[in-house]
């Protein structure tokens, strides 16, 4: 099933719990590039927040937004016929028609799960963006494409209210009884926090609540996350439950890589880089290319970058974690002299209106939410640039927020109440 329009543009069956911040930012990142790459660790909800993103950018691609899904594809030849397929044209074979299809074209190109397919599709992006001067791509791939110019969004687990909000959600959907009670939110909020805020994590755990009481799941999450799984049979293996998902990127590492990735799973929480370097040295890798490895990690979304106070800081995700230690002897697992910081505090919503918007400013922030720059609003609306710039300040001041970022990640999590 397809929306309405030219484009194959999936329909969204169930609702997006928070990421208003990361689709306000991808659609800025769309008109900003003609090339954005929605990368994240596996888990995370990439695909939802890209297709939320296109949906949102829809208008602006009259020539339709044209989805591909590649996970069960395996080489160049099988790319380029699936994505001929979605375009309708069975009969393109190579990369250079393709983008010649596309030549005229103000359309929208979606590759979902590309990090198996790397030289492939930087190949096929790169020459459609090069035969192409008004088609875009949006990428979902756990690895960067090796394209110039691309523009990043790493989407990363949910902050702990938006990750049980998902759970009851979820929950309700396999049990329409639950409520978050004083009695039941100890349990949905320590079970959110063991996930460490991964949707499709939460996700499989709620739908557990069919055959086990929320008190029993969350005794059992320890010996249970690894086979928590979902009961779609049109997937491929390694996407079927949380173990084989994890190992994918296991797989997709270097040798390096893995080494690198086992010896950080001994460490719990973040850590420094001079850590990281202590770690892989005690497990054998040169310590001056342990940086280089760990960058690696990162753009793998293996590893996670924590910006602070006092520089940046890494962490594995638990799920990681887990996989890593199940593949180091017990005798290797040394502990390093060093103590986690404090957890950081929760992301929180961005900050509600102080007061209402005019008509003509509820327009313009709503134009903002869809990605368009102040001069772009100017046209569309047929008002000078100056009296954008000014509804634009007008509209911070109102709704106590610091940026045109914050205003659209507004604006998506009221939706149109924000039009009033």
């Amino acid at each position: 099933m397809t929306t309405a329009g030219k484009g194959n543009l999936p329909v969204e069956y169930t609702s997006l719990a928070g990421r208003a911040e990361e689709i306000a930012e991808g659609l800025l990142g769309l008109s900003d590039s003609r090339l954005l790459t929605v990368t994240g660790p596996g888990g995370v909800g990439k695909t939802r927040v890209a297709t939320r993103i296109a949906h949102g950018a829809r208008r602006r691609f009259p020539d339709g937004v044209w989805y591909a899904e590649l996970s069960h594809v395996a080489d160049e030849r099988s790319l380029v016929a699936a994505v001929a397929a979605t375009m309708g044209r069975p009969e393109l074979t190579t990369a250079e028609e393709v983008a010649d299809a596309f030549a005229g074209w103000r359309a929208l190109l979606v590759l979902d799960t590309c990090e198996h397919l790397m030289g492939p599709v930087s190949r096929l992006v790169e020459a459609v963006l090069r035969g192409t001067g008004r088609t875009k791509v949006l990428a979902v791939s756990r690895l960067l494409l090796t394209v110039p110019g691309q523009r990043v969004l790493t989407v990363g687990p949910l902050p702990e209210h938006e990750a049980l909000a998902l759970f009851v959600e979820r929950a309700r959907a396999v049990d329409q009884g639950f409520e978050l009670t004083e009695a039941t939110r100890p349990f949905a909020e320590e079970i959110c926090r063991s996930l460490e805020g991964v949707p499709l994590a939460i996700e499989l755990a709620a739908g557990c609540l069919r055959s086990l009481p929320l008190a029993e799941l969350l005794e059992r999450m320890d010996d249970r996350w690894p086979d928590l799984a979902g009961s779609s049979t049109n997937v491929l293996a390694r996407q079927r439950d949380l173990r084989s998902l994890v190992e994918w990127s296991h797989v997709l590492c270097g040798a390096e890589q893995r080494v690198l990735w086992e010896a950080l799973s001994v460490l719990s929480g973040s850590f420094p880089l001079e850590v990281a370097e202590a770690a892989g040295a005690a497990a054998g890798l040169p310590e001056a290319d342990v940086a280089a490895v760990l960058c690696d990690l990162v753009d793998h979304s293996v590893v996670l970058r924590e910006p602070t106070a006092d520089g940046m800081r890494y962490r594995l995700l638990g799920l990681y974690r887990r996989v890593g230690l199940a593949r180091l002897d017990s005798r290797e697992r040394a502990p390093l002299d060093w103590t986690p910081p404090p957890p950081p505090p929760p992301r929180t919503a961005p900050a509600p209106r102080a007061a209402p918007l005019s008509p003509r400013e509820a327009q313009v922030a709503t134009l903002i939410a869809e990605g368009l720059t102040n001069l772009q609003i100017a046209n569309r609306l047929v008002i000078s640039k100056r009296t954008v710039d000014a509804h634009v300040r007008n509209i911070l001041a109102k709704s106590n927020l610091a940026s045109r970022t914050h205003v659209a990640a507004w604006v998506i999590t009221e939706g149109t109440s924000v039009r009033l």
